[in-house]
């Protein structure tokens, strides 16, 4: 199987699902449901196919036919998306800062610190929402901690993208394994 693919190549999708929660640095709250492959204290992986979302298209109109992985470490100060076209092939990887991951057994809850990259296959980076990161700052809408992750992250992914993909791809093939092995 080939780090990069998707639903072609995939065992059966498991029965359980998670519910994504990203709740916004303003109080906004968005949620997705999930497949739930992995959750362990150490990563959750999840995958959020557009046409099982009733929302999706309302939401992203052209989405059908896509999937993401979405990738989360309690405790790191980021989680990642792993997006797929309809074909399977990989289209990019996406990344947040966050703040405050917590896994409940049911639902991924995190908060958004606005910052996003994007990580092309073949590694090159954009760095996304730096504007609301300045509006945030200025409006002294984030700690000092928080502050602290956006520029950690920031460097993190402009300096060491393949290795957030390794790591990103390592947990998501953990993740297909563990539902082949049916556990």
């Amino acid at each position: 199987m080939s780090e990069s693919a998707d639903c072609l190549e995939l065992p059966p999708a498991p029965s359980e699902t998670i519910t994504e929660r990203k709740v916004a640095l303003d109080g906004r709250i968005l949620e997705f449901p999930l497949e739930r492959w992995l959750a362990t204290p150490e990563v959750v992986v999840g995958r959020w196919v557009a046409d099982k979302d009733p929302r999706a298209i309302d939401r992203y109109p052209r989405a059908s036919g896509f999937t993401s992985w979405g990738v989360w470490w309690p405790g790191k100060p980021y989680s990642a998306y792993r997006l797929h076209r309809p074909d399977g092939s990989l289209r990019i990887y996406r990344l947040d800062t966050v703040d405050h991951v917590f896994f409940d057994g049911q639902t991924i809850e995190f908060h958004d610190l606005l910052l996003d990259a994007l990580i092309r296959p073949d590694g090159e980076v954009t760095i996304e929402d730096e504007d609301e990161v300045e509006e945030a700052n200025a409006g002294h809408q984030l700690s000092l901690e928080q502050r602290w992750r956006i520029d950690w992250t920031r460097s993190l992914y402009q300096n060491k993208a393949d290795l957030l993909m390794q790591r990103i791809d390592a947990a998501i093939k953990q993740a297909i394994t563990a539902v082949q092995d049916g556990g």
